[in-house]
């Protein structure tokens, strides 16, 4: 990791790469209200997971004003790799 900026779009570009992802399946796969319910309720998790990672960096707890460490980004881009797995997951269960 070089920077909090490249981190912060590296979250931004997976988590696209996911709502892309489920936009192709909605179009290609929807074709029961059930399977579009499954991908939007996708979607709106990795918005949230999305918004919580990037506040998440922003404002670090528990730091008392010091700079957080290496332990502490890497813990976000981890949280980040195992949501868009997750993602990915359940896209591809709903396939079925």
């Amino acid at each position: 990791m070089a920077n909090i900026r490249d981190l912060k779009k590296d979250i931004n570009f997976l988590m696209e790469e996911v709502i892309e992802t489920c936009f192709m399946h909605y179009h290609l796969r929807g074709e029961t209200p059930e399977k579009r319910e499954e991908i939007d309720q996708i979607v709106d998790d990795i918005i949230v997971t999305r918004n919580n990672l990037i506040y998440k960096i922003n404002n670090p707890e528990g730091n008392d004003g010091k700079t957080p460490g290496k332990k502490f980004y890497n813990e976000i881009l981890d949280e980040m790799m195992q949501k868009a797995n997750e993602a990915f997951d359940k896209l591809g269960a709903s396939e079925k």
